[in-house]
């Protein structure tokens, strides 16, 4: 699969207030009024007939019924003079509404291709850049044959669309491809993914990406994650890593290589990436949607790194966000994995909520169910020392041992 090399982006909007376009906004996307209304800018809900409601404080809502050009024609009456994802499902439509426009926006002829992580991967292939061999098919038959035609000995079965909640199946048997195809395939002739199961450590590397001085796209790193995985393919713990060193710098130089191949010109997306010893970086998937994540605005203060307003002071000003000095706090997210369903227990619940280290936690509430093999909250840790970190992270572990969720049935 050939990719056209990217045109040149559109130039950032030049006035200092305007209205703004936001495609099918869904809890995340809502995050951007805030935001645009601090820089003078309104906000437009576009949305589909059979989407919920978005949230109050939009200045227009408008229903997209698969006319592109109607929906267009709207937005320019409107003056639109930006046009932002709000969600997954917005990706596509935000995309061709923005070339439709004129307006700053990913490449609309690659759209589909950041939408499934087959595509994705056969286009990298193609470029010359580093990715996961992989099959997309609908029937279990094929993905079988293809199996034993590669000899690959871990292999993953995924839906293609890298925003689908249901989490990846590791499989080194005919009978595991088996199983987990007749988990995910919930409806006859869905296509599924099986792809390389490259092993090596997990990274969540964020972007924000605008025109540079020449005028072609942009990109920078605003953050690298380094998650621990569990078998199941489900995140237990993420570690801010530092920007600096040779690591940080081939995981940015692959992705951005990554995002020029695949059409990405403007906004924030954010790219899970793995690393091989013998092979260095490989992209699994993409998304330019809005990052949804746990008290965003202790992560925003800790961090230095927020997508929503990042993307939003790009948008209104054509300025990035600015870090005056690097900073040395250590940042970990921490997720509670129950072994078997239960409920949280209130004392141990207090116990690690508590901890020194432990500045903000997702909604946990004692005696609330949880349930085996789904995460049942997280907890953010930010301290100056990582060996402080790591002393409250084995207490939170200690505690799921002791009977944070209850005994089993």
């Amino acid at each position: 699969m050939a990719l056209a090399a990217p045109l040149p982006a559109a130039a950032p909007p030049a006035l200092r207030s305007g209205t703004a376009a936001i495609i099918a906004p869904a809890g995340p996307g809502d995050r951007y009024l805030p935001v645009l209304a601090r820089h003078g800018w309104a906000s437009v809900a576009v949305t589909t007939p059979a989407a919920t409601s978005p949230g109050d404080g939009y200045l227009r809502h408008i229903t997209h019924r698969g006319s592109l050009r109607r929906t267009a024609a709207q937005l320019q009456q409107l003056g639109v003079q930006a046009v932002i994802a709000g969600s997954a499902a917005g990706t596509e439509l935000a995309d061709r509404l923005a070339d439709r426009l004129h307006l700053p926006g990913n490449a609309p002829d690659t759209a589909d291709i950041r939408r499934d992580i087959a595509f994705t991967s056969a286009a990298l292939l193609d470029a010359g850049i580093t990715a996961p061999r992989s099959i997309r098919t609908p029937r279990l038959s094929d993905a079988l044959t293809w199996a034993a035609f590669t000899q690959i000995n871990d292999l993953v079965v995924q839906h293609p669309d890298p925003s689908h909640p249901h989490p990846a199946y590791l499989c080194r048997t005919a009978d595991d491809i088996r199983h987990a195809w007749a988990r995910l395939q919930t409806t006859t002739g869905q296509p599924l993914v099986l792809r390389e199961g490259l092993a090596g450590t997990q990274y969540r590397i964020h972007t924000l990406t605008g025109p540079g001085a020449d005028g072609t796209p942009d990109h920078t790193i605003t953050a690298i994650w380094s998650e621990i995985r569990t078998a199941d393919q489900l995140v237990c713990r993420s570690d801010l890593l530092s920007r600096h060193g040779l690591l940080a710098r081939a995981l940015a130089l692959y992705t951005m290589r990554a995002l020029t191949a695949l059409g990405v010109r403007y906004g924030s997306a954010h790219a899970t990436v793995t690393y091989i010893p013998d092979r260095g970086p490989a992209l699994l998937s993409l998304r330019t949607d809005p990052y949804d994540d746990f008290a965003s605005d202790v992560l925003r203060r800790a961090t230095d790194h927020d997508p929503i307003r990042d993307t939003a002071l790009l948008l209104a000003t054509g300025r990035r966000h600015e870090t005056l000095q690097p900073r040395r706090t250590h940042v970990t997210k921490v997720a509670l994995l129950p072994r078997h369903d239960g409920f949280l227990d209130e004392a141990l619940l207090r116990t690690i909520t508590t901890l020194p280290t432990v500045a903000a936690t997702s909604e946990l509430t004692a005696t609330a169910p949880v349930h085996a093999g789904r995460i049942a909250g997280w907890l953010l840790l930010v301290a100056d020392d990582s060996r402080a970190i790591n002393q409250d992270h084995q207490v939170i572990r200690a505690a799921e041992n002791l009977g944070l969720y209850g005994s089993p049935a």
